[in-house]
């Protein structure tokens, strides 16, 4: 039985016509590099194997009009689903360059991008660490301050009504008065100065008015003047280590 049909399937016309198949040899549109496809792909889309540029595959019309004009660079292309040969990866777009990056150093590239650099980080830490060592003695000496002020002004309104509760007329009452106002009046003026100093100390902005505020909680200005005495000493050790007196922006 094959025998028989044997015949019939060599005479078929399709059997012919793939016979007759010749493959397509164009020219590669970029790099002028030979390129053969089988017989059939017209119109279709190949890569060139020596360049990888994606081009149509030219008919043999095409392909003779092609050898008559100069070739032209084909428009980028994105490939799809319908290439049977070969399909590629889109081409990355270029990114487009920052100003002020060609004319500044490597590690100064980007001005836009923050920097955290070693030397930042240490800086930090160093700040960090003067703050935490003049926190206790600033915000004690600060308290007790505050308290010296409380304090005065309860001793200056009691003098107040002791004076005027004795009896005294005419200059005695504006003398005692002045007197009494006077000394307790400077008294929370410079504690009030301590406070704005320590506050200062806290926040290492100005080291000059650091050794102020601590000195002054030193002085007898209030009955609390026992209490921040070893605390003012203290906070002065602080100052005066080299580490902490660096941070001071003054």
């Amino acid at each position: 039985m094959a025998g028989l049909f044997w015949p019939t399937f060599s005479l078929c016309p399709s059997a012919l016509r793939k016979s007759s198949t010749m493959p397509i040899d164009f020219d590669c549109a970029v790099c002028k590099h030979r390129i053969r496809v089988p017989d059939g792909a017209e119109g279709k889309r190949t890569k060139c194997p020596k360049c990888q540029a994606i081009q149509p595959v030219p008919s043999e019309s095409d392909e003779l009009r092609l050898k008559d004009s100069p070739s032209e660079p084909q428009p980028p292309y994105s490939p799809s689903t319908s290439d049977v040969f070969q399909l590629t990866e889109p081409t990355p777009r270029p990114q487009e360059p920052k100003p002020l990056a060609d004319a500044m150093p490597d590690h100064e590239a980007d001005p836009y991008a923050p920097s955290f650099g070693e030397d930042a980080v240490k800086v930090n830490a160093a700040r960090i660490e003067a703050m935490e060592k003049l926190q206790t003695p600033v915000l004690i000496c600060l308290i007790l301050a505050g308290l010296g002020i409380a304090a005065n002004l309860v001793t200056l309104i009691i003098a107040v009504i002791n004076i005027v509760g004795d009896g005294a007329r005419g200059n005695d009452v504006l003398v005692q008065l002045a007197s009494y106002s006077i000394g307790i009046g400077f008294s929370i003026g410079l504690l009030g100065f301590a406070c704005f100093s320590l506050m200062q100390a806290r926040d290492l902005k100005n080291y000059g008015l650091a050794w102020a505020g601590f000195i002054i909680t030193l002085l007898p200005c209030s009955c609390f003047f026992p209490l921040s005495l070893p605390i003012s000493i203290w906070g002065m050790m602080v100052l005066s280590d080299n580490s902490v007196q660096r941070q001071f922006t003054s």
